[in-house]
């Protein structure tokens, strides 16, 4: 039996650390995801109901506020969620101090290597689908990076591990379906929500859910995965801020 803290986890060398601890029933938690996610998605669209659509930066303004609160709610109902039925947050959600600060370096060198070999297929093979996924959002995270930067690079992140691999995948993982099947399936329920990309970047979403949840499986902590994920997007809003994409 694993500790409070993910002492002795690495990624490299010992038993995965990764223990699921959840008073939730797999349909009940399922049932719950489905609710917190219906409830995020009111809780923004009410927030700009009735208000004229603009254009230009406001626009763009509007569209990160509306993806912030839907975040924000998120974020705010996982973690009541999984206070529930005696459960408490920091085992639930998977939030024990991962083994060191070294983890943390590591992960982010192999998620970095993990995207070179991605993008040099994508480049390889898709080079259009590549940057077509990419050009939707170079005007927005140029006139808007700041919010951007805080929406993509910190709610993201937080919202969508905390509910998937966090509150989902522990449930998922206490059943039958055991770990590695809860990961494809939050994965899965992930990759879904970045609907309307390229065939080639829907296989780089989830490839990446993926390597965040054997993050996850090495660690048995997902403050790990957290900072991979934060990193990822941050860089993705800077990169398109600074660097034109070819056309």
């Amino acid at each position: 039996m694993a500790g409070p803290e993910a002492a002795n986890a690495g990624l490299f060398r010992g038993p995965a650390a990764y223990e699921p601890r959840t008073p939730w029933p797999l349909l009940w938690a399922l049932l719950a995801g489905v609710v917190i996610v219906c409830a995020s998605i009111l809780a923004a669209s009410l927030l700009f109901v009735g208000r004229p659509a603009t254009a230009g930066a406001r626009h763009g303004m509007t569209e990160l506020a509306t993806l912030g609160i839907w975040q924000a709610t998120t974020v705010v109902l996982t973690l009541a969620a999984s206070a529930l039925f005696g459960g408490k947050i920091r085992d639930v959600l998977a939030l024990r101090v991962p083994a060191g600060a070294a983890v943390y370096l590591k992960g982010m060198l192999l998620m970095a290597a993990l995207q070179v070999v991605v993008s040099v297929v994508q480049y390889g093979l898709f080079p259009q689908d590549m940057y077509a996924d990419l050009r939707p959002f170079v005007r927005l995270f140029s006139e808007q990076w700041v919010l951007a930067l805080l929406v993509v690079g910190v709610g993201a992140p937080l919202s969508e591990e905390l509910l998937f691999r966090g509150f989902l995948l522990s449930a998922l993982a206490s059943s039958r379906v055991g770990f590695w099947g809860g990961a494809l399936i939050t994965t899965g329920l992930w990759t879904a929500l970045h609907v309307g990309y390229s065939t080639a970047g829907i296989v780089e979403v989830f490839l990446i859910g993926l390597f965040f949840s054997w993050l996850l499986w090495r660690t048995g902590s997902l403050r790990v995965a957290i900072f991979c994920h934060a990193l990822y997007n941050s860089l993705i809003v800077l990169v398109l801020r600074y660097v034109p994409l070819p056309t």
